[in-house]
């Protein structure tokens, strides 16, 4: 992402970026309700990268998750 396309939006906006969320799947553990998906969405990504169990704001970092993680995973 360049500079010159952040300023853009920045300024098509108004100063306001809009951010999408993004759900983060872990091998550990039970996928829970507190997020408010429904139970078909818990393994979206499939059975092998685990449940939906965070959802990430505004973030700039990827989250690690192994060799079967997107390259820009966890990144809103």
């Amino acid at each position: 992402m360049s500079k010159e396309l952040i300023n853009e939006t920045f300024e098509k906006a108004e100063g306001v970026f809009q951010l999408m969320p993004v759900f983060v799947p872990r091998l550990f553990g039970e996928a829970g309700r507190r997020l408010r998906l429904h139970p078909d969405d818990y393994y979206a990504m499939g059975m092998n990268r685990g449940s939906l169990k965070e959802r990430w704001f505004s973030s700039v970092i990827n989250c690690n998750n192994g060799p079967l993680a997107e390259e820009d995973e966890g990144l809103s």
